[in-house]
């Protein structure tokens, strides 16, 4: 996970709040909306990682965008720090009870703002942590296997119900075993985090890439036709056969075998889906490896058309 500036949404009608507001806190990046609607239209378009809410507001006060926040369920993880002049305890408690998780009185004290500023941020640096770490491959940046089972078969109820055909492309990286037992796991290591780079090199927004185990990953393209699948197959074999990885020294070649899996309407789960995959997985890997092979129409294995690159051993 990349360090950035931590950006912090600050909700306030008042204008001389604000300007107090963005000089203590210089040192963060600042969204600034003057009353609820704004501030939901940002959260649209933005996601800060702390929200600074005034209570009192003319329309809709922060109680109700604090309720409609941690209604959606892509903003809930926000931390809410409301900052009032109400400091009688049924005020406060209603704002722990909506989904606040601390408060600020007004006038501000610089040091207590901070301090409770700095503290909620450290709570959301440690969720995304602990978020990121649950879905993610650590070594390769991947989704992991739970992670990337439980977003395709998201994938593949939504083309089902768009009556629109899905693929599922299984990768295996050729030969890998002997390039832990030549050069070492160290090697194999830095084979696996290159390999990933020049797949998702390929890769557009939306697509899913997941690691299902030891050289094995996994991908399904969002949206793309069976003709865009096998393009991007071919694309992402030509991209890990073209570079070699140096490590201290020592060059090595690397080939990916990929396998295909169309879905229509007689494929019942995207597990079905991807067993077929793993099936012509399996075929290019006793072929010739370094080839694409797929399930035709015809329902016999097939291997892209007018493309070279496919006969040469490795």
């Amino acid at each position: 996970m990349a360090e950035q500036t931590p950006t912090i949404l600050v909700v306030d009608d008042t204008e001389s709040n604000i300007d107090i507001l963005l000089n203590l806190l210089a040192e963060y990046e600042i969204l600034v909306a003057l009353d609820g609607p704004s501030a939901l239209e940002i959260l649209e378009k933005q996601q800060p990682d702390i929200i600074l809410l005034d209570i009192m507001m003319p329309g809709m006060d922060g109680y109700e965008v604090c309720r409609i926040i941690k209604a959606r369920q892509d903003w809930e993880d926000i931390p809410i720090l409301f900052i009032t002049a109400r400091t009688d305890e049924a005020s406060i408690l209603k704002g722990f009870e909506v989904g606040g998780s601390d408060y600020v009185t007004k006038p501000f004290r610089s040091k207590e703002l901070l301090a409770r500023v700095r503290t909620l941020l450290g709570y959301k640096l440690s969720i995304d942590r602990l978020r990121y770490i649950s879905v993610t491959d650590e070594l390769t940046g991947a989704a992991n296997r739970r992670a990337f089972f439980t977003r395709g078969a998201e994938m593949f109820a939504q083309a089902k119900e768009a009556d629109r055909l899905l693929s599922a492309l299984m990768l295996d990286l050729d030969r890998f075993k002997a390039i832990n037992d030549t050069f070492g796991h160290v090697a194999g290591d830095i084979a696996l985090k290159a390999f990933v780079e020049r797949v998702r090199e390929q890769l557009a927004p939306g697509d899913l890439l997941g690691r299902l185990g030891g050289e094995e990953f996994a991908v399904v393209p969002a949206k793309r036709s069976p003709d865009e699948a096998i393009n991007l197959a071919e694309a992402i074999r030509r991209s890990v056969e073209a570079r070699k990885i140096d490590v201290k020294g020592d060059i090595i070649p690397l080939t990916v075998s990929i396998g295909i899996a169309f879905s229509d309407g007689k494929t019942e789960s995207f597990d079905a889906l991807l067993s077929v995959a793993d099936g012509q997985l399996y075929a290019a890997k006793h072929d010739q490896r370094n080839c694409i092979h797929f399930l035709g129409q015809s329902g016999k294995t097939q291997k892209p058309d007018g493309q070279t690159g496919f006969r040469k051993r490795r």
